[in-house]
C-alpha cells in the first residue's frame, strides 16, 4: 500500500508538471526496453520458484539461477544494441520517439532490476513475504522525490530517466545485499537441465506476454505520438496501483499452490482459490464501479487537466483491470501444478487477439481509435483470457466458477445506486470529494454482502489483522533478523 500511494504521488507529479509528451517519451522507451528484456527471464523465475519451493537444495538452485539470470540479462543487452544499431546504421532510419540516450539508460535499468529478480524470486519461492515488498518499496523511497525535483524544476525527459535508474540501482543494491548476507554457498549450476526441461514451455509465453504488456504503448507510439502514448499510459499506471493486491496475492499463492499440489491436497487448492477472489473482489469492485461512472472527473482529479482527455479509456481500461485482477489466483494455479503448456496456450491466443485487434482498432487505416481502440482490443481479449483460465483450472483442479460472486454484483448495483444518489447532491471535482464517493461506495457494499451472508465477522477480522501494524511489524522484523 506504501509502495502504491507512492507510486501514485511521482505520476501525480509527472502528469501535472511534464505534461503528456515527456511522460509519453518515457513510457515510450520503457516499454521498447522492455519488449526486449523478455529474454531476460524466459520462464526461468517460475522453475526457480517451483524447484525451492518443492524443497531442492536452495543453494543449488540459487546458483543455477544466477548463472541463467547473467546469461539472459546479458543476451538481452546485446539483442537491444545489435537492434538499435542496425535500424540506425545499416538501414539508415531514424528513432522514433526516443533517442540512443535514453535507451542506453533504460538498458541499464532493465539490467539492475534483472540482478535484482536473482534475490527478489528467491524470496517469493521461500515465501519469505517481508523481503520481498522491502525491495519492492525502496524503488518509490528513492525514485519518487527525484521525480518530484525534476518535475517541479519542469526538467526534461534525460532527468526524468535518471530518476528511475537510481531507483533500481537502490532496489538492487537491497536485494543483492539480503540475499548475500544469508552466506549462499555458490557451486557449479548442477539444475540447468532441470529448469531448462521445466522452462521450456513457457520460453514462448514469456517472451509473448512480455511483447504484449508493451504492445499497446509501441503500437499507439508508431501510429500517433507520444502525447497519445502518456495519455493511455497514465490511467494504466493508476490502475495497477490498486492491482497490486491482485499480484501479491498471486505472487504468495503460486508457491503454496505448487507445495499444496506436491502433497496431492487439490482441496486446500480450490478453497484458498475462492477465499482470494472473495477478498480481491471486495477490495477492487467498488473502486472499479467509481471509475466506471466518474472516468472523467477521476482523471481530472488524479491526473491532472492535461490528462482529461485519458477519461475516454479508463473506464474501460478499468473493467480489464478488474477481469485481470480477478483471474490473478487462478492463473498462478495452471503453473503451480505443472502445466505452463496450458497457460502457454491460453497467453498465446489471448495476446494474438489482443494484437490483432489493436492493428484493427488503433490505426488510422483501421478505426483510428488510438489509446481508445487498446483499451478496448485489451478489454476485448482479456474477456476471452478469462473464460479461457476458468475452463483450465476447472479441468486441472475442479475449481469451480463461484456462483456467490454473483451477490458481490449486487452489492456493486447498491453501491452504483448510492453514488449516483450522492452525485445529485455535490460533485466529483476535488480530492476530498472523490474520496467521499469512494467511502460511500464501500460503505453501501459492505452492509449488502453482510445482508446476503457474503461478508462475515471472520472476514472483518481478517482486514483488521491484515493492517495490524504490530502484527507487521514483528512478521518483518523477525524475517529480516532470519538468517539462512
Amino acid at each position: 500500500m506504501v509502495s502504491s500511494a507512492l507510486a501514485y504521488v511521482g505520476l501525480y507529479f509527472m502528469t501535472r508538471y511534464l505534461g503528456t509528451e515527456i511522460y509519453g517519451t518515457v513510457t515510450y522507451t520503457m516499454a521498447f526496453v522492455a519488449t526486449f528484456n523478455a529474454v531476460s527471464d524466459l520462464g526461468f523465475g517460475s522453475a526457480h520458484v517451483k524447484k525451492v519451493s518443492e524443497g531442492e537444495d536452495p543453494n543449488a538452485c540459487i546458483s543455477t539461477y544466477a548463472a541463467i539470470k547473467l546469461i539472459l540479462t546479458g543476451a538481452m543487452v546485446v539483442l537491444v544494441l545489435t537492434s538499435v544499431f542496425i535500424w540506425t546504421g545499416p538501414m539508415g532510419n531514424a528513432l522514433s520517439g526516443t533517442s540512443i540516450d535514453l535507451i542506453l539508460l533504460f538498458v541499464l535499468y532493465q539490467v539492475l532490476y534483472d540482478l535484482s529478480a536473482i534475490a527478489t524470486t528467491t524470496f517469493q519461492a521461500r515465501m519469505e513475504m517481508a523481503k520481498m515488498p522491502l525491495v519492492t518499496l525502496i524503488d518509490p523511497l528513492v525514485r519518487v522525490p527525484l521525480i518530484i525535483f525534476v518535475s517541479v524544476n519542469r526538467m526534461g525527459v534525460m532527468e526524468l530517466a535518471f530518476a528511475y535508474v537510481i531507483g533500481a540501482i537502490a532496489v538492487a543494491a537491497l536485494a543483492l545485499f539480503l540475499m548475500f548476507r544469508e552466506k549462499v554457498r555458490w557451486q557449479r549450476p548442477v539444475l540447468m537441465r532441470q529448469y531448462f526441461n521445466f522452462a521450456l514451455p513457457l520460453i514462448l509465453i514469456t517472451i509473448i506476454s512480455t511483447v504484449s504488456g508493451s504492445a499497446d504503448k509501441l503500437i499507439i507510439g508508431a501510429f500517433w505520438t507520444a502525447s497519445d502514448v502518456g495519455l493511455y499510459t497514465a490511467p494504466a499506471v493508476f490502475l495497477g496501483v490498486f492491482a497490486t493486491v491482485s499480484t501479491a496475492v498471486s505472487t504468495l499463492t503460486f508457491p503454496s499452490f505448487s507445495k499444496l499440489h506436491a502433497e496431492g491436497n487439490l482441496a486446500e487448492i480450490r478453497e484458498m482459490s475462492k477465499q482470494a477472489e472473495r477478498y480481491i473482489a471486495m477490495i477492487s469492485l467498488p473502486i472499479t464501479i467509481l471509475i466506471i461512472m466518474f472516468p472523467y472527473e477521476v482523471c481530472l482529479i488524479l491526473l491532472g487537466p492535461l490528462f482529461i482527455e485519458s477519461g475516454d479509456a479508463i473506464a474501460i481500461m478499468a473493467v480489464t483491470n478488474f477481469l485481470t485482477m480477478m483471474n490473478a489466483v487462478h492463473g498462478s494455479q495452471i503453473v503451480a501444478v505443472g502445466r505452463p503448456d496450458i497457460s502457454a496456450r491460453i497467453t498465446i491466443l489471448t495476446v494474438a487477439i489482443n494484437i490483432s485487434l489493436m492493428f484493427l482498432f488503433i490505426p488510422q487505416y483501421g478505426l483510428g481509435l488510438s489509446y481508445v481502440g487498446a483499451a478496448l482490443a485489451l478489454m476485448i481479449g482479456n474477456i476471452i483470457g478469462f473464460i479461457m483460465v476458468r475452463y483450465a483450472v476447472w479441468r486441472l483442479t475442479r475449481t469451480p466458477p463461484n456462483p456467490r460472486l454473483a451477490l458481490h454484483l449486487v452489492a456493486g448495483a447498491a453501491a452504483a445506486l448510492a453514488m449516483f444518489a450522492l452525485d445529485m447532491i455535490i460533485s466529483v471535482d476535488r480530492f476530498y470529494t472523490l474520496i467521499l464517493f469512494g467511502l460511500v461506495a464501500f460503505a453501501a457494499y459492505l452492509p449488502v454482502l453482510a445482508l446476503v451472508g457474503e461478508f462475515k465477522r471472520t472476514d472483518l477480522q481478517y482486514f483488521l489483522d491484515l493492517i495490524n501494524v504490530r502484527k507487521m511489524l514483528a512478521y518483518i522484523s523477525g524475517e529480516l533478523r532470519e538468517k539462512k
